[in-house]
């Protein structure tokens, strides 16, 4: 796959190749073959030492995603801005939990029904991602040209250059895993191809399934089960592959290994659900801020190392702090939630249901809404919103301000917002996968599995239930596989709202199209007697399920297959 036309702004001295997803042609090949190192010397010269080990290592983590955009959550030698769709909070515009209102990205043309092959957005993420599985591939080739001495005590058995190059396999997997989830089939990688090979071909599903996750299994061995240093959650444990191994098996429907992966990272018997002794009424917000790191929560299973250190500046109203409000949640997210009682707004009589829906009274709700969303009006961290005031700059539709009503309350928090002096002020990490994602994941396997008998089911949602605030699982009315499965694809929404899960759920459950085709509603201005209409969305179910393959690469890559429709 050849793709690139930018690349040529970050070689040094050209080249050709830029591996299977990208190896555009260029003069210079030979060159870039033994230049592609983090400071432009040659291999000879770069991979000596432990030292310039761990450079390549902490450069392989840049592409990881962040909540918010970050300016260097992207492949090293790219441009700032290809990591602006690399944050996964403003993708949820992608999903029925919010509408996208950044200036730096725009989700428009999918939620439109117009993307093309033509779209930032998808060309990003594609060369993104090609580009640092070429560079994983290149650590694991090289690595052992270091001279680097035996660690006398290594962590968990485990030598430090061991570790290295199973982060840097577990890396490259979790990449094409990333690209999977976007595309569907791609082809694979496992070494830096040459230009000879540049025309690779996409594999089939099951290929793909095997290949990442026999990659996540085999990295794992050399991974610790605990991180050597408690600020180090962000690097690859053993823990985090068995959880996206899991996350890939539910994605395509093999719920057993699904649910054997995510019973893998339970029987670690380190990971727990966070619980603020401070005030544990307020865990699951508290789960999201600097409290939950300073007290080394036991909840986290892999982070962005400052993934959300902008969220003053992206999720905030314009008013509250010079916010932009990356993202608008929307009425659809707000109903989904509770009452505290249990029951849901569907469990309601008519008019009943009608009042919460125009007010949605968050104190009588499940208290993940209040804690995941500021409404109209609300002061929160000293700051009251102004939506319906027309000549406010927090007012609805205006540039930089809420396209609902509503702004996102999890991840802010009074240390960034006192601290905040620049665009990336913040000192907060974003959550890639956490323990909760990984009960969740076991609970919806066993139920498609059938297997209702299994006292996980109910223990694990009651579990993250109380932790929220709301009562057990009532064992009476979710008794059957359908009542079952209806409660955890609930519970996966609000729990996991703005996380950046949303997407790849509708996509595997296909119901994309009954919850992203028509008219998409905010909160209720003042006096009307419906809420606020803030977009109308056309999803294509013969081809909005996957991402279009760039026109770059199809330009190139004459064996290259474009997804349906496009």
């Amino acid at each position: 796959m050849n793709y690139i036309d930018h690349i040529k702004g970050y070689l040094s001295r050209a080249a050709l190749l830029l591996l299977m997803a990208g190896g555009a042609l260029m003069a210079g090949c030979e060159d870039f073959l033994v230049r592609d190192v983090p400071n432009q010397t040659t291999d000879e010269e770069w991979w000596q030492n432990k030292g310039q080990l761990n450079t390549a290592l902490n450069n392989l983590y840049k592409p990881m995603p962040s909540g918010s955009i970050t300016y260097v959550n992207h492949d090293v030698k790219q441009a700032q801005n290809t990591g602006y769709s690399n944050a996964r909070v403003e993708m949820e515009a992608l999903t029925d939990n919010g509408i996208g209102s950044a200036n730096y990205v725009s989700y428009n043309a999918f939620t439109a029904g117009i993307t093309s092959a033509s779209e930032t957005v998808c060309t990003n993420i594609w060369n993104m991602k090609w580009t640092v599985i070429r560079r994983c591939c290149r650590f694991m080739e090289h690595y052992q040209q270091a001279t680097v001495a035996p660690d006398a005590a290594p962590h968990e058995g485990i030598q430090t250059v061991d570790r290295f190059a199973a982060e840097a396999r577990a890396l490259r997997a979790f990449y094409h895993l990333e690209l999977f989830l976007f595309f569907g089939d791609i082809p694979l990688v496992d070494h830096s191809t040459l230009p000879t090979e540049q025309f690779l071909v996409r594999r089939p599903q099951q290929e793909v399934v095997d290949w990442i996750a026999g990659e996540l299994e085999g990295a794992s061995h050399n991974l610790p089960v605990v991180p050597q240093t408690k600020s180090e959650r962000w690097r690859w444990t053993k823990g985090a592959c068995y959880a996206w191994m899991s996350y890939l098996y539910l994605y395509v429907g093999d719920w057993a290994n699904a649910k054997k992966w995510a019973e893998e990272v339970v029987k670690l018997g380190i990971y727990d659900l966070y619980r603020s002794t401070a005030d544990p009424a307020d865990s699951f917000r508290r789960q999201f801020i600097h409290e939950a790191y300073n007290n080394d929560t036991k909840e986290s299973i892999l982070t962005t190392e400052l993934g959300m250190r902008q969220v003053q500046r992206r999720l905030a109203p314009p008013d509250g702090g010079n916010g932009q409000t990356g993202l608008s949640p929307t009425a659809s997210l707000v109903d989904e939630f509770e009452l505290l009682d249990g029951r849901t707004l569907d469990e309601l009589p008519a008019d009943e249901k009608r009042a919460y829906q125009l007010d949605p009274q968050p104190e009588k709700r499940d208290p993940r809404l209040g804690m995941s969303i500021i409404f109209p009006t609300e002061t929160f961290l000293g700051y009251t919103a102004h939506p319906w005031e027309p000549s406010h700059k927090d007012a609805i539709g205006k540039e930089g301000s809420t396209k609902t009503g509503y702004w996102i309350k999890k991840w802010a928090n009074e240390t960034d917002r006192t601290n905040y002096s620049s665009t990336d002020g913040g000192k907060l990490d974003f959550q890639n996968m956490r323990y909760a994602v990984v009960l969740l994941n076991y609970v919806e396997a066993a139920i498609e599995l059938n297997q209702l008998s299994d006292p996980n089911i109910y223990d694990y949602l009651d579990d993250i239930r109380d932790r929220a605030g709301m009562p057990p699982v009532d064992r009476t009315k979710y008794a059957t596989q359908t009542k079952l499965r209806e409660l955890v694809r609930r519970e996966r929404r609000v729990e996991l709202a703005f996380e950046g899960h949303r997407l790849f759920d509708i996509r595997r459950w296909r119901i994309a199209e009954q919850v992203m085709n028509g008219e998409v509603y905010g909160a209720t201005p003042p006096g009307a007697d419906d809420r606020y209409l803030a977009q109308t969305r056309v999803f294509n179910p013969n081809r909005d399920y996957l991402w279009p393959i760039p026109v770059g690469e199809m330009n190139t890559n004459t064996a290259m297959e474009q997804n349906p429709g496009y």
